[in-house]
């Protein structure tokens, strides 16, 4: 719906067939959102879904959802959901309709969606608007400090609805067709937004507004049209600058960590070699020692040598028996010892494990019997040498 200028009745008129009247428009079921939203494979569900059922259920506006390929500056396209139709807002006491499209990225929520403002055929965007770019781009204060999680959609509405109201984005053309210059200048010939609730061919509801620039109606200074490129220019520079600086101060953040570990590595590999250095020196020091004791075994070995040449070794008469019996009894007493000790270290090897059971009573039944023998032998011996019997 737009306001038309008619030379006839010199008033403004409404025309309904300018805007889409979407105000009963069918909400889609939970169903037909969760399908596109599978099928636009956001990184995070939820919070998308969340955003999409506040801005189907605002009061500001009348949307629907549909999922399209997004054309990006860099020449690709992405499918992306789009919540599109028309937000309400209120300019000098009239209420209109003014058509939208919100796109959500990939990230939504962590990046924030991409607002345009669609106008029909007979409509043209504001040159005047500080809240929209002339192709169409929203770009209120409420988009550039989109953080999350305090951003969400339902204050996006309420944002642009205001800002809108302020200072409409759009205004009728059809009034424009047969002339020179894109401004009216007088009150009866000045197009505005898409009014609501106002009947069809009146001019109830429809005061005189008083032109704002006071410009003669064929002529405009150049000024204008320099100045409106220059704010669209600059403002294209200013986030393109600001993408750059963010691109850059992300990478120079990555590379001081990248620093910074390094920095980390080579403090760790430094302390290694420390270590490393270290245990060369206590193994050096182990060798030395090793080799001064291996020296010393050596001379020791060399003089043990040396007086067994020159009969200095331990003879093996070494105790010397006045009779054989003696010499017997003596051999006796230290075989039945040896004995004695042998049977303890195979019971200690059958505790430990270290033999069999079989074993250690085979062992052990022919030591016992040799035993036998020689105490029985060294009785003998005591009884013919005169020694007491124990």
């Amino acid at each position: 719906m737009s306001i038309r200028y008619t030379k006839a009745s010199n008033s403004l008129q409404l025309d309904s067939s300018s805007i889409p009247y979407t105000t009963n428009m069918a909400r889609p079921s939970q169903t037909d959102i969760e399908q596109m939203i599978q099928r636009a494979r956001p990184t995070n569900r939820d919070l998308v879904r969340r955003d999409i059922n506040q801005g189907l259920s605002s009061p500001l506006a009348s949307l629907m959802l549909k999922i399209a390929p997004f054309f990006y500056n860099q020449g690709i396209s992405k499918d992306l959901l789009c919540l599109h139709g028309t937000i309400a807002c209120n300019y000098r006491g009239n209420r209109y309709n003014i058509p939208i499209e919100i796109w959500f990225q990939q990230d939504h929520p962590q990046v924030p969606p991409l607002a345009y403002v669609k106008p029909t055929p007979d409509m043209f965007v504001s040159t005047t608007s500080g809240d929209v770019q002339a192709d169409g781009t929203v770009v209120i204060s409420y988009l550039r400090n989109w953080r999350h999680p305090n951003s969400d959609l339902y204050t996006l509405l309420n944002a642009m609805s205001e800002a809108f109201s302020q200072s409409p984005p759009v205004y009728s053309n059809s009034s424009m067709t047969n002339r020179s210059t894109p401004y009216p200048t007088n009150a009866s010939s000045m197009p505005m937004p898409t009014p609501i609730g106002t009947g069809i061919g009146g001019t109830q509801g429809n005061p005189s507004y008083s032109y704002p620039y006071g410009y003669p109606q064929t002529q405009i200074p150049q000024d204008i049209y320099r100045d409106s490129i220059q704010t669209a220019v600059l403002d294209r520079v200013r986030n393109r600058l600001d993408e750059t600086v963010q691109i850059g101060q992300a990478q120079i953040d990555s590379l001081k960590k990248t620093e910074q570990d390094l920095i980390d590595g080579e403090k760790t590999i430094q302390r290694l070699i420390n270590d490393a250095q270290q245990q060369q020196i206590q193994a050096q020091n182990y060798i030395t020692n090793l080799q001064a004791k291996t020296n010393e075994m050596l001379e020791a070995t060399q003089k043990t040598s040396q007086s067994s040449e020159k009969g200095n070794s331990i003879k093996e008469d070494a105790l010397i028996a006045p009779a054989p019996v003696y010499k017997q009894l003596l051999q006796g007493y230290a075989e039945e010892h040896a004995i004695q000790d042998l049977l303890y270290y195979l019971a200690d090897g059958l505790r430990r494990k270290s033999i069999g059971l079989d074993t250690y009573l085979k062992h052990v039944r022919e030591l016992s019997r040799k035993q036998f023998i020689l105490r029985a032998t060294m009785r003998k011996c005591r009884q013919i040498a005169g020694l007491p019997l124990k």
